[in-house]
């Protein structure tokens, strides 16, 4: 009995093997070329701009003002027709200035600002390597925490990089005006 299948698999090897490893090749392939898609936002930078307390221009008084930069590149490996970036900071904060950078130009997308502490933007026709540049201006901030994602889209997901680098605040001394010169 063992010598019969031995015997079966001997002569029809070619035939096993080929529908084999072509289904495993297919099954291979299509779990690759299938798979969810991750695009890359990066945090590239951010700044205090004031953390004593201040009066807006429009009376309203902000306990600090922080800025900060990210950029969106498509590094899915296709065209995306549109969809909706969310950027999201601490509950208590306020988005007082959002501004966008694209190939077209500055301020080109319209933000949507549905909470104080919430934007998005509609973004179309994003292509392969394309970039955005996102710059907020939040105030009241109190954790320092924020969070991006995908909304109205399929096969991919944002997932956020931070790229900011490391800086030395240098420190100032008060000197006498003869040790400056």
């Amino acid at each position: 009995m063992v010598q019969q299948i031995l015997q079966f698999i001997e002569q029809n090897y070619t035939y096993l093997l080929g529908g084999l490893g072509g289904a495993s090749l297919t099954i291979i392939y299509n779990k690759w070329s299938n798979r969810i898609q991750e695009m890359k936002c990066c945090y590239v930078d951010d700044d205090v701009i004031t953390k004593i307390p201040i009066m807006s221009e429009s009376g309203e008084q902000h306990n600090n003002i922080y800025t900060k930069e990210f950029r969106l590149e498509n590094t899915t490996g296709k065209d995306i027709a549109s969809f909706r970036i969310i950027f999201e900071f601490d509950a208590d904060a306020k988005i007082i200035k959002q501004s966008s950078f694209c190939k077209t130009g500055k301020d080109d997308i319209k933000p949507k600002n549905k909470k104080p502490n919430e934007c998005s933007y509609i973004i179309k026709n994003f292509n392969r390597n394309d970039e955005f540049r996102f710059y907020f201006d939040i105030a009241n901030v109190t954790n320092d925490h924020y969070n991006v994602t995908e909304a109205d889209c399929l096969g991919f997901k944002i997932v956020v990089r931070d790229e900011r680098k490391p800086t030395i605040k240098n420190k100032s001394k008060v000197v006498t005006k003869d040790r400056i010169n």
